[in-house]
């Protein structure tokens, strides 16, 4: 879920008015912006005032930034007495805030003080950068596992082929000999008895008489 930051504008009174223009500029530009919850107030209702304002405040929850054009003090009591207990709390624009003591949960307030120089011109920025350190990392979880143990395999059996034993040629055990170096008992003709070479030339006598 996004965090989001509720962010208390309050208007310059007395001799602060000629900030009014700076303020209607610091609310158009964080009007609407992701994450933050705007609220304009004229001034913190008492605790016994009624109203929109009071509505507006007992509808804050949570930690609070405020953009205003007075000291931190003005805005912390009136909260308390509202019921909205708030301790301020340091930040890149409010170095000297002390840290919070005691173990008892308190909502923290971030103070912009706007009567610096500049800070119209910053309120945004450091606004989100405020918002961006209240995030949670998000992280996904056995999402991709299954296929990196494949590719550091792969990886590995490609660098383990170099140390490999090369291959040779190796003549197979099988081959046919050649036909030069056959066997001597194939190409060997066995010598005639007696009996047969009688045979062969009482044949070779009847031949000659049909000839006759």
């Amino acid at each position: 879920m996004a965090v989001r930051l509720n962010v208390i504008v309050l208007r310059p009174t007395g001799e602060h008015r000629h900030f009014d223009p700076a303020c209607d500029d610091a609310v158009g530009q964080l009007l609407g912006r992701p994450g933050l919850d705007l609220v304009l107030l004229d001034r913190i209702p008492g605790p016994d005032e009624s109203g929109t304002e009071r509505l507006a405040v007992e509808s804050i929850a949570g930690d609070v930034a405020c953009v205003g054009w007075t000291e931190a003090e003005k805005v912390s009591e009136p909260l308390g007495l509202l019921g909205k207990r708030v301790a301020r709390v340091p930040h890149r624009r409010d170095v000297d805030a002390a840290p919070v003591q005691g173990d008892e949960p308190i909502a923290k307030l971030y103070h912009f003080d706007m009567r610096r120089e500049g800070a119209s011109q910053t309120i945004l920025a450091d606004l989100q950068a405020l918002l961006a350190t209240r995030q949670t990392p998000m992280f996904q979880i056995g999402m991709g596992g299954s296929t990196s143990p494949k590719l550091t395999k792969a990886t590995s059996a490609s660098k383990a082929q170099p140390n490999a034993a090369p291959i040779q040629n190796v003549t197979p055990s099988l081959a046919k000999p050649p036909a030069s170096k056959a066997s001597p008992l194939a190409s060997t003709t066995p010598p005639l008895t007696k009996n047969q070479s009688t045979d062969l030339d009482a044949l070779v006598d009847e031949l000659d008489e049909l000839d006759l």
